[in-house]
């Protein structure tokens, strides 16, 4: 008689007879462990001279099928016995540990990975060791051959023997790379300006109401630099908004280049920027020589389609706690001196003070 054929790239055993595709890594867990199971009570049903007397070829048959079927799937599948050695390693694990299954048989994770790593992974199974409670869907990481970083969503439950006694774990990791990947992506869009990169106003906000707690408890000086481009509305005019976002993009680096990594430069829309100038505790001519290094970057002028720009820039600062507690305070006073910086002559820079203040409220009355 024939031997059936079966298609083992989607199957896994679900009974004597019967192959389905895989679900979930904790559904190919229970089947792995009911066909474990399954063949446990047939070989003590068969007694051990059954066993012995076992053609070879039909053992090595089952052997090659067995292998055949966990390589095709694509998450991680291994059993390891209790101190920790793999005993069972499909070619999924071993291919991103650049290796081949049977070479991984006998070591442990600390042969294979760095030692922190290895200590979480040995910790978190005798744990289930330990205790027979299941791991389910546990976010890991891990560093692959060619250093790669990759997440799984990893399911560990215990395995135990005829008798019940536990003697190691299966495990099932599933590749989530992707989804953790698009995932940040979107995380960073959220908070990010979608043309230069920089935090946007929500990022912003959310920095400068820390940096104020900081404030509070250091008594460090703290300061809101309001940014307005003069000149930017002709480059957009001559040569369209292609060239004008071109120009905004290289102003932001300059920002960003001409102030400290722990600082903040954020894009709030338009040609407006703030920067956050945190942990300065030298008081205003501190705060001057950085913006006057500002305001001289984002002077140079800038190339764009063969053609010469020049932009300059009208800059307002208010400093905690001076002219503000509060993080919509700040950013109002900043933009207020900036404003005057502007009708001063633009290209400066303006401290926000009382004056500054009641002069821009009185002028608005009279629009009114």
């Amino acid at each position: 008689m024939k031997n059936k054929t079966v298609d083992l790239s989607t199957a896994v055993p679900t009974g004597k007879n019967s192959i389905k595709a895989p679900a979930g890594p904790r559904e190919q867990i229970d089947r792995l462990l009911i066909a474990n199971s399954r063949i446990q009570r047939e070989t003590a049903a068969q007694g051990p001279a059954a066993v012995r007397s076992a053609a070879p070829e039909s053992l090595e048959a089952e052997r090659q099928l067995f292998r055949a079927m966990i390589d095709q799937v694509p998450d991680y599948l291994f059993v390891k016995d209790a101190q920790g050695r793999f005993v069972i390693a499909n070619r999924a694990v071993a291919a991103d540990l650049g290796r081949e299954p049977a070479e991984l048989i006998g070591l442990t994770d600390f042969d294979l990975h760095h030692p922190a790593l290895a200590h979480k992974f040995f910790a978190d199974e005798q744990t289930v060791v330990r205790t027979g409670e299941p791991l389910i869907d546990i976010q890991e990481t891990l560093v692959d051959f060619e250093g790669r970083e990759k997440w799984f969503a990893t399911s560990k439950v215990a395995l135990r023997d005829a008798e019940g006694h536990i003697i190691g774990l299966v495990g099932v990791c599933r590749d989530i790379t992707d989804r953790k990947q698009a995932e940040a992506e979107i995380h960073f869009m959220a908070l990010h300006d979608a043309l230069t990169g920089l935090p946007n106003r929500t990022l912003l906000t959310d920095r400068l109401t820390q940096a104020i707690l900081d404030s509070k408890r250091t008594g460090h000086r703290l300061s809101a630099v309001f940014i307005d481009l003069d000149n930017f509305k002709p480059v957009n005019d001559r040569l369209g908004h292609i060239a004008g976002d071109a120009l905004l993009k290289v102003v932001a680096k300059r920002m960003s280049d001409a102030v400290r990594g722990s600082d903040t430069v954020a894009r709030l829309g338009g040609d407006e920027f703030v920067i956050l100038l945190a942990d300065r505790d030298r008081g205003e001519d501190d705060v001057t020589a950085v913006l006057e290094r500002i305001r001289t970057a984002i002077a140079e002028p800038v190339e764009i389609e063969g053609c010469l720009f020049r932009v300059t820039a009208s800059i307002g600062v208010a400093s905690y706690p001076a002219d503000g507690t509060d993080a919509d305070t700040l950013l109002l006073h900043a933009d207020i001196a900036m404003y005057e910086a502007k009708a001063s002559g633009r290209d400066t820079f303006r401290f926000y003070t009382a004056e500054i203040g009641a002069a821009t409220r009185q002028k608005r009355r009279r629009d009114d």
